[in-house]
């Protein structure tokens, strides 16, 4: 991989922990609603693993060109 993949890889991961961030700041949306948190938080377990992801994609991306800085 090259330090251009990493970029590429830390800007995937923006969008994916911001749409996570926004979903979860939404107390009237879905995924935060009664509905889908009836018996176990399914909704918010969802959304937290997304945002889980995209937080593993921008560390990994901050990895791999920290890791390629000289190339």
């Amino acid at each position: 991989m090259s330090k251009f993949d990493g970029v590429w890889i830390f800007l995937l991961g923006i969008p994916i922990v911001l749409m996570a961030w926004d979903t979860m700041s939404n107390p009237y949306g879905y995924y935060m609603s009664v509905e889908a948190n009836q018996h176990f938080p399914l909704g918010i377990l969802i959304v937290a693993s997304f945002g889980a992801m995209g937080l593993l994609l921008l560390v990994t991306g901050l990895v791999i060109i920290y890791m390629k800085r000289n190339d």
